[in-house]
């Protein structure tokens, strides 16, 4: 493998996914503590799938860039062994605690989740009527499906260099059908499909020519907003809806998020300086998926119904104050959650019934923030011990295959 400079601003914006991801499980749902009923507003401070979409525009982007040689047998052999360290000994752990708080919960039906578990097939989607969920305490490893999925399509791309038309074309095709005629494409393949467009789209911008160092940064600070408002007002599902193209279940990636695409792209392309092409287009997009359903909400009235939408329409206007700002510099200061945050992912959620069930102060709102530093602190520190100190232990005790 060749080696890549770092590039701290990416682990910067891992961070920020993680975040995201955070303050979904903590906010927008109440496992903390369910007798505590939060205000709409703050229920509302969240873009946790939007954080996982995020996470796999960032994993074929640096797929696709700490892989840039030939596709040998011997370079594919070391690909498989570098993912199966790095991810499998945390992954296996995160079961481990995943397990036990099923035994504490007693959670009934999860023998055969918890073995598919085991081997990467949890889908909150059937396949073809046969249904292997995730683990109800540990609902956040559905994304990880995927990414297996994904990191053995990257062998295929890498081997044969496909256009990228048969890259993406078939994946949208299929993200179409998802929505608008389910019946003819099941969802499983349907979400794998869009959630392939996000991970390629990462993949094709580390091919993309590299920007030269002096060139001037771009508005990383407005593109991120901008995918918070279209997380939160749901801009394409929006436009979709109004058009009379409802869909009562798309799966759990579908062609209503597509609308955050665009500018998770450009900050990607800001953070690691690529030359973007048809960024005026992109730019376009960005502003539209948010600005048409803003319009609409308040041609009607609906806005100020939902603490969500107003919360959507403050980032955008916020989005715009911020133009002026062409900086990544601010990105850093997320960059130690970044460097624990597959670690924080697949242990966060389990760790929020643990609280739960500790005899802590309850039913107030300050008492549920006094259980999220509990958790944050119990989650973040788990998280650092697992990715600093156990995996790189147990990399370093492992026989290093030839091909590595």
């Amino acid at each position: 493998m060749t080696a890549r400079p770092a590039n701290a601003e990416l682990e910067g914006v891992r961070g920020i996914a993680c975040l995201m991801v955070a303050l979904s499980h903590t906010l927008y749902l109440t496992h903390l503590d369910p007798t505590v009923t939060l205000p709409r507003w703050l229920h509302s401070l969240e873009a946790g799938h939007t954080g996982v979409l995020v996470f796999f525009v960032l994993s074929g982007y640096l797929i696709s860039w700490t892989n840039p040689g030939p596709c040998t047998p011997e370079s594919r052999r070391a690909y498989l062994w570098r993912r199966f360290v790095r991810l499998a000994p945390v992954y296996y752990v995160a079961m481990i605690l995943t397990i036990a708080v099923i035994l504490v919960r007693h959670d009934q039906g999860q023998v055969r989740t918890m073995v598919a578990t085991f081997l990467g097939l949890q889908n909150f989607n059937d396949y073809f009527g046969f249904n292997v969920s995730v683990p109800m305490s540990n609902g956040p490893l559905w994304s990880l499906n995927y990414e297996l999925l994904y990191y053995g399509v990257f062998i295929l791309l890498w081997r044969y260099q496909p256009r990228v038309g048969w890259v993406f074309v078939p994946a949208l095709i299929a993200t179409f059908l998802g929505w608008f005629t389910p019946q003819m494409m099941p969802l499983f393949l349907a979400s794998y499909a869009c959630g392939w467009l996000f991970w390629a789209a990462g993949w094709w911008l580390a091919r993309l020519p590299e920007l030269p160092a002096a060139a001037p940064h771009s508005r990383a600070v407005t593109w991120l907003l901008l995918i918070f408002a279209g997380h939160q007002l749901g801009g394409v599902t929006r436009i979709l809806n109004a058009l009379g193209l409802h869909s009562a279940d798309a799966g759990m990636v579908t062609l209503g998020q597509i609308g955050v695409l665009p500018p998770i792209l450009l900050l990607m392309a800001d953070v690691g300086r690529r030359r973007l092409p048809a960024t005026p287009l992109l730019i376009v997009l960005t502003w539209l998926a948010c600005l048409v359903p803003l319009a609409g909400m308040l041609w009607t009235g609906r806005l100020w119904t939902d603490p969500s939408w107003m919360m959507g329409g403050g980032a955008v206007l916020l989005a715009g104050a911020a133009l002026p700002i062409r900086t990544t510099a601010w990105l850093k200061s997320f960059v130690g959650l970044g460097r624990i945050s597959y670690a924080f992912y697949v242990v966060h959620f389990p760790l929020l019934f643990v609280v739960q069930r500790l005899p802590l102060p309850g039913g107030t709102i300050p008492s549920y923030f006094g259980r999220i530093l509990v958790w944050a602190t119990l989650a973040l520190s788990l998280a650092w011990f697992l990715e600093l100190r156990f995996q790189p232990w147990i990399k370093a005790r492992l026989p290093r295959p030839k091909f590595a």
